[in-house]
């Protein structure tokens, strides 16, 4: 089996279909949500892909050492290392798209298929450096009601109370140091442009048309000029949490990605 670079720390994962053949799905969530940001779109996607959610170190698996999504890469690749996976296709939604470019230029060999969802690879907005340390000092202070508008920012205008309701209760649900730790990794975030552009498997780029932190028509439009080949999926309605949004469209455009895969 492919050597890891890193050891990695320990990720909580959730694994709901261990015996399915594959290939394997590793699904990566946005700031400041956990896996369960993906429980939907992992109980529709069609055997026999293996989906297997996991929380990022600050987002419902423990921190070690100073802020980086470094770690979190090591802590992905020991996880693959951990279920005895090769490969696997790897998604990411937002914060989860920034580990899903590092972890492609880092080890593309372990990526079979890369999606890319509601995120960008250039530094700045939504995360931008200044913003991301601000908001970890407050949160150390004052709690995790700091990140609260995360709910009203990533969901669309017809995601409805009830959708509102399980966002908020995942994020009152995190460690308020860990998201601390999360803000400074983001802040210190590389730029992933030539990771992406490098990667050399199959790309998917997916949007919601109503994605207010990394609208489509500027961050999917980069990403393009970037990928010309890579598949991209706009969802009507959709805000940016589109797993959440959309679990049925998320769900069928991995399995297409996934079926273009190298075996």
């Amino acid at each position: 089996m492919t050597q890891s670079p890193a050891p990695g720390p320990a990720l909580r994962h959730a694994d709901p279909f261990p015996d399915r053949t594959g290939p394997a799905v590793v699904l990566l969530p946005a700031f400041p949500l956990d896996h369960r940001l993906w429980d939907d779109v992992a109980a529709s996607l069609p055997a026999p892909l293996r989906p297997i959610a996991v929380d990022l170190p600050g987002l419902g698996s423990p921190t070690a050492g100073d802020p980086s999504l470094e770690l979190a890469v090591d802590g992905v690749l020991a996880l693959l290392d951990e279920l005895g996976l090769d490969r696997a296709v790897v998604a990411g939604l937002s914060t989860g798209g920034y580990v899903a470019a590092m972890l492609a230029g880092r080890a593309p060999g372990r990526v079979a298929a890369l999606a890319l969802c509601d995120t960008t690879t250039e530094v700045g907005p939504p995360d931008v450096p200044a913003d991301r340390r601000r908001a970890a000092d407050d949160l150390e202070q004052r709690g995790i009601e700091v990140v609260l508008d995360s709910v009203a920012e990533g969901l669309g205008p017809h995601a409805g109370p009830e959708l509102a309701g399980r966002v908020e209760s995942v994020i009152r649900s995190m460690d308020p140091a860990g998201v601390a730790w999360v803000c400074r990794a983001l802040a210190a975030r590389p730029d992933t442009s030539v990771a992406v552009r490098d990667f050399p498997g199959p790309v998917l780029l997916l949007f919601g048309e109503l994605d207010g932190p990394t609208p489509p028509a500027e961050r999917l439009t980069a990403l393009r000029a970037l990928r010309p080949d890579a598949e991209a999926v706009v969802v009507p309605g959709s805000g940016h949490l589109t797993a959440l949004e959309a679990p049925a469209e998320v769900a069928a455009a991995l399995a297409a990605l996934a079926a273009r895969a190298r075996p």
